[in-house]
């Protein structure tokens, strides 16, 4: 039997069989080790699994599989992963889970890293009909990162890293369009890091910096997450673990792939971070908040990537900025765009059509460009600014886009609007700076504001246009003195 064929039935059915019926029982103890060999492979001594009761203890210790790195130079220590399983007797599974936690890493002359929890905390209940963890909640606490990276060249750079604590809660249902449809959120509590660099240059002083926040918050949706899909994956790689055996079985890793698209249909996380401090050689610099928004589509031909920032109450050390550039300094900030009209699914279902086939080994450049013209079935991608701002105390800017590109050379061709209040205060600030600063800039706002037209409550618009020629219309006039 073909591997793929094999393992299409095989996650996670073992967690549904009869044997695996309350109590707990060395069978069910010994369907279990099986099953978690299917994806850590069968290494003496990486799964352990006891009957206790109505449950299961289940150690996973990875010392085995670091003593076969080929890297005899490089060291690594891994707490073992410790959890209780009991069966629910419908085709739920209860975990449970309250352990401490540290990695150990070193590479000789190149890189020390530390790692630990003082608490690693969790519960949660799996369906084995829908491959995922209904309902699951996740606590850490005290989390250190201490890692050394060694340049020969460059010298040490040291990064401390600390949070007071992580909270985590997930729900999941089948969704709508296949797969598991989940929400989570994230709660992380006392935020530190601080960067020890080498100077720059010869003879430079090292540097410090020091940050800190109060918090993170985010919320994440997952649309059609198919897990089967990369359970497979990691027992193929498991059980293939060497360039030779995956050559061999590229068919099936095929297979497994093409029947596990589109991995995701979408995903979308919001997030906070608040009370952001930054300690440099220069001084404090300072944000209320941060917001950070990221959203992307699977293995789609509806091709999307949004990313969005959001950051306000900026303050900056005391006599860094001149006194009359202060004025200038912006208070917030927000700016999001959006990448779209390109195929993910269509290079993909190409890449498929190379695994285990002959033309794998056709000539680079030319896949390549079939690589391309797939991703980008138009020969171009859209891209779009959401309407966005720049605050100042007393001016506001603000602007928003859609321009479309493509890779043949041609000039980009879109549109865009950005308006603005309170430019008075910004020409006060340059009338009030050093010629050689404000004599540059000055000229060209002015220009710019003997361009605009008038917008509400005193504003000035600016309506740009990029043009298939080249050109850059203002206001409906060519830049570029040519005909639109």
């Amino acid at each position: 039997m073909r591997y793929a064929a094999a393992i299409t039935t095989l996650p996670f059915v073992l967690w549904s069989t009869s044997a695996l019926a309350t109590p707990a029982t060395p069978e069910g103890a010994a369907a279990l080790i099986a099953m978690f060999q299917t994806y850590l492979g069968a290494t003496d001594g990486v799964v352990a699994v006891v009957a206790q009761d109505e449950a299961y203890d289940v150690a996973l210790d990875f010392a085995p599989l670091i003593a076969q790195m080929p890297d005899q130079d490089a060291e690594a220590t891994i707490s073992p992963i410790e959890f209780s399983l009991a069966d629910n007797g419908d085709g739920t599974w209860e975990m449970t889970q309250d352990q401490d936690f540290a990695i150990i890493l070193k590479v000789p002359g190149e890189m020390d890293m530390t790692m630990t929890m003082a608490k690693w905390a969790g519960t949660g209940t799996f369906d084995t009909a829908l491959q995922a963890f209904v309902t699951s909640t996740s606590e850490v606490t005290d989390l250190s990162l201490n890692q050394t990276i060694t340049d020969p060249a460059g010298g040490e750079s040291v990064v401390a890293y600390t949070i007071d604590a992580i909270s985590y809660t997930s729900a999941a249902v089948a969704g709508a369009l296949g797969g598991v449809d989940s929400k989570s959120n994230y709660v992380v509590t006392g935020l530190a890091e601080d960067f020890n660099m080498p100077g720059m240059g010869e003879g430079g002083a090292p540097m410090e910096i020091k940050l800190t926040a109060e918090g993170y918050t985010a919320d994440a949706a997952v649309v059609g997450l198919r897990p089967d899909a990369l359970y497979k994956l990691l027992a193929f790689f498991v059980a293939n673990p060497s360039e030779a055996a995956l050559t061999a079985n590229e068919a099936d890793l095929k297979t497994i792939i093409g029947d596990g698209l589109p991995l995701f249909e979408s995903i979308l996380s919001t997030g906070s971070v608040t009370a952001i401090s930054v300690e440099s050689p220069v001084g404090e610099f300072g944000l209320a908040s941060m917001g950070i928004v990221v959203e992307a589509n699977g293995v789609v031909a509806d091709g999307k990537f949004r990313e969005g920032i959001t950051m306000s109450g900026l303050t900056m050390p005391e006599g860094l900025v001149p006194a009359w550039a202060v004025p200038l300094v912006p208070e917030s900030l927000a700016l999001d765009f959006t990448l779209s009209r390109f195929d993910v699914a269509a290079p993909v279902a190409l890449f498929l059509e190379t695994l285990g086939a002959a033309s794998a080994s056709a000539d680079t450049a030319e896949r390549d460009a079939k690589m391309l013209a797939a991703f980008l079935p138009e020969g171009v991608v859209d891209i779009t600014i959401s309407p966005g701002s720049i605050v100042g105390a007393d001016y506001k800017l603000t602007y928003q886009a859609m321009m479309t590109a493509g890779m043949d050379g041609a000039p980009p061709t879109g549109t865009a609007s950005v308006t603005a209040t309170g430019l008075d205060t910004i020409q006060a600030a340059l009338a009030a700076a050093p010629p050689e600063m404000g004599g540059q800039i000055a000229p060209v706002l002015g220009m710019a504001q003997g361009m605009a037209k008038p917008g509400a409550d005193g504003a000035l618009v600016w309506d740009l246009e990029m043009t298939p020629a080249g050109g850059m219309l203002v206001n409906g006039v060519d830049l570029m003195g040519g005909a639109p």
